[in-house]
């Protein structure tokens, strides 16, 4: 959950600075080669842990 938030703070801080910038071509977000795979990998991580977690107690 936290990671969640902090990629959100991060993405409206981006989209603050990228508004700021002179329109003179594509923005590429090199950021989210990083960011999205390490994202997914922990809320998966966290979902297995989840449904294990889940299926001790019954």
């Amino acid at each position: 959950m936290l990671l969640i938030v902090l990629y959100l703070v991060w993405e409206i801080i981006v989209r603050i600075w990228a508004s700021m910038e002179p329109p003179e071509g594509a923005l590429i977000r090199a950021d989210l080669i990083f960011i999205y795979p390490v994202l997914i990998i922990m809320i998966i991580i966290s979902l297995v842990q989840l449904v294990i977690r889940s299926a001790k107690r019954h």
